[in-house]
């Protein structure tokens, strides 16, 4: 029997639907369209609260139950979601201080959605109630498939409630304030506290390089770290109230990127990784990396918790898929990767408040919208391939790319150039480099367990723990592949710098040290980077210049004029640690030199492409352990393009046999197997 929290027997399609803002006799046509075309799942409730609770301490289940028992018996699932995103005006009138304070000192007003301050103890308290009545009277009811905690959880708070936690906080981690001024080093500008309630509450996110003027980094960080706690411990608790109750898998939907919500450490409480989102069509390639980063992250299949089921209009309304090939493919990106549950935001129209204009299937007035054909044709797509994909998951990567919420925050705070964005750098130059070249990766924080992989990349995280070290070396010395930097390890955990070596130990892993750091900036046109093969790169932002203390040279910083810092010096140094090989950038390579590098480096280690042709088609092979039975493979353009695969298959969704070379309509999908025999079990 499968576990719920951890295996699905279904790939669910479905939407959110608002039925509380829709009279009770509505309620049976909306469940007959969602019949009509098909959908398996429904989110529900996650704005409801003021209707679960309409007054202090009264509860009111039966228009809840009456709708789960409408759905059921249309054979449709629920993912319930707690309504804590949006609470009631009796809550937020009778007890104002549960309200958030922005970073002005102002407080929000009723009548928006996350108006509250996650910190608040008493808003907590009133939190928990609410989840708990709903996993005790709901929860048992066979409809009910998941549980997702609030909605789209994100940003900060600077009331005084949450001011003095953040006090007690920091005395609780230091101790004393004289161990946080020699911490932080605030001898420095004449910047140590004499009292814990001195610290200011500032905002973490601080711009670029250009602002001069900003509070300490390393008060920076711990705001960063305190803030993102509150956050672990909101979601922690509403999911223990259902867990007292509910043996349904809980998830939420991630927002944002790798800064700001440090979705790697909250994620922890959860069963399942969920992610909202709305790229638009000629931005499928930036989605790439969240897949490969949910799909790494937990032993269980991911859901795309949110997208737009043709345009968005939150705001500006835009038509983000184009049309309904656009949606279908962002449906199958999210199923190749390995979702196993697509929910559009949303089933019908608002016809009163906010996002009026948002694209939904069905219109206030109970008419279909564009891609209603669309949504009853993928559907039926996925349920030819459904058991196939379920027997064949994606197969495991032997690549790793390591990435770190905190360092989205670090580079954010103390900026080494005014446009740089550590996610945006870091999915361009990084993870499209190698999707474009179809090596095949999984995308893990820098806390997970290395020992399944036999390469890791590791680009600009500055703050490597104790910990973080001592399991790099211990992979590197069991015969991995490390391909380390640019700007990893350079600052302590303090967000200060080091006052021994400048990487703080790392340099026997790098088999050098740092004899030179120096900026490019404004001499970039006069530097290359000059390996051995007579090979030429750029570079930018930031350099460290390295002297060998074991390591071979690959490449050295040469100017066409003379003069400039560093010249002469070791940029790139490959080292020999124990069975294992270490190449460490001492600066950021141009996109192709970088993947000239790092292929070569792959290739010699024995991994190799997935794929052959356009760069523009993401190609996940699926199987079972170390034995592939085929690809998923969606176009993620507006043109035709073509790719070549190892063997010839069929393509489940059509039955057509495949060759080895493939074209591909615009934004078409294909479902490969290449066990013939197992096919005509399966369809």
């Amino acid at each position: 029997m499968n576990d719920p929290r951890k295996s699905d027997d279904r790939i669910h399609t479905g939407f959110s639907w608002y039925p509380e803002a829709w009279p009770e006799s509505e309620w049976p046509a909306d469940i007959a369209r969602m019949r009509e075309v098909g959908i398996t799942m429904v989110r529900l409730f996650e704005f409801a609260w003021r209707r679960l609770e309409p007054s202090e301490g009264v509860f009111d289940f039966g228009w809840a139950r009456s709708i789960l028992d409408q759905l059921h018996a249309a054979g449709i699932r629920v993912m319930l979601g707690t309504p804590t995103a949006a609470p009631p005006s009796w809550l937020t009138t009778r007890y104002p201080e549960v309200l958030g304070t922005g970073s002005d000192g102002r407080r929000k007003t009723h009548g928006m959605r996350k108006h509250f301050n996650h910190h608040s103890p008493l808003y907590r308290v009133y939190c928990q109630r609410i989840v708990e009545a709903m996993a005790r009277e709901l929860g048992a009811h066979p409809a009910v498939h998941a549980w997702q905690i609030d909605n789209e959880m994100s940003g900060d708070d600077f009331g005084p409630e949450t001011r003095s936690l953040f006090h007690r906080w920091l005395e609780t981690w230091y101790g004393s304030i004289e161990a946080l001024n020699q911490a932080w080093g605030l001898a420095i500008w004449s910047q140590a506290y004499d009292r814990f309630d001195d610290v200011p509450l500032a905002a973490v996110v601080t711009g670029g390089s250009e602002i001069l003027e900003r509070h300490h980094p390393s008060l920076l960080m711990a705001m960063a770290r305190f803030q993102n706690e509150g956050w672990t411990t909101y979601i922690s608790e509403q999911c223990a109230c259902i867990r007292r109750f509910c043996p349904q898998p809980i998830t939420t939907n991630m927002v944002g990127g790798l800064g700001g919500m440090f979705w790697f450490q909250h994620n922890q409480a959860l069963d399942r990784v969920g992610y909202s989102m709305y790229h638009d069509v000629e931005h499928y390639p930036w989605l790439l990396w969240k897949f490969d980063r949910m799909r790494a992250e937990k032993q269980a299949p991911y859901w795309l918790l949110e997208t737009a089921p043709n345009w968005s209009g939150g705001g500006q309304v835009w038509n983000i898929h184009h049309d309904a090939a656009g949606v279908q493919a962002m449906t199958w990106l999210s199923i190749a990767h390995g979702g196993t549950m697509t929910l559009f935001w949303q089933w019908r129209e608002h016809w009163a408040g906010q996002e009026v204009q948002h694209g939904t299937l069905v219109t206030a007035t109970g008419k279909w919208r564009p891609n209603r054909d669309a949504m009853a044709g993928l559907i039926s797509d996925i349920s030819k391939a459904e058991k196939w994909l379920l027997a064949n998951p994606p197969m495991k990567a032997q690549v790793g790319l390591l990435v770190d919420n905190e360092a989205g925050c670090a580079l954010s705070i103390d900026p080494l150039e005014g446009k740089f964005i550590y996610e945006s750098r870091w999915r361009d130059a990084i993870h499209l480099a190698l999707v474009e070249k179809h090596i095949w990766r999984d995308v893990l924080s820098i806390h997970a367990d290395f020992s399944p992989y036999r390469a890791l990349i590791l680009p600009w995280v500055p703050i490597l723990p104790e910990d973080v070290r001592r399991r790099l070396h211990g992979f590197v010395e069991s015969g991995g592949l490390l391909i380390l930097g640019p700007l990893c390890g350079y600052r302590t955990y303090e967000f200060t710098v080091f006052t021994d070596h400048e990487f703080g130990g790392l340099e026997e892993l790098i088999g050098a040290e740092c004899t030179v750091r120096f900026p490019p900036s404004w001499m970039e046109e006069r530097l290359e980077i000059r390996f051995n093969d007579g090979t030429v790169a750029r570079t930018r932002q930031w350099c460290d210049g390295f002297t060998p203390r074991g390591a071979r040279a690959v490449a050295h910083y040469h100017y066409t004029t003379p003069g400039g810092y560093g010249d002469g010096a070791v940029a790139v140094l490959a080292n020999t640690f124990g069975k294992g090989r270490v190449v460490t950038l001492g600066c950021p390579l141009d996109p192709d030199s970088w993947i000239r590098l790092v292929q070569g480096e792959l290739t010699a280690a024995g991994i190799v492409p997935v794929a052959e042709g356009s760069s523009k088609v993401a190609v996940v092979p699926r199987g079972v352990g170390d034995i592939r039975s085929g690809w998923c493979v969606v176009n993620m353009a507006e043109t035709p393009q073509t790719l070549r695969l190892e063997t010839d298959g069929i393509d489940l969704l059509t039955g057509n046999t495949t060759g080895r070379d493939i074209p591909l309509r615009p934004l078409q999908a294909m479902v490969i197997s290449t066990d013939l025999e197992h096919v005509g079990r399966c369809v």
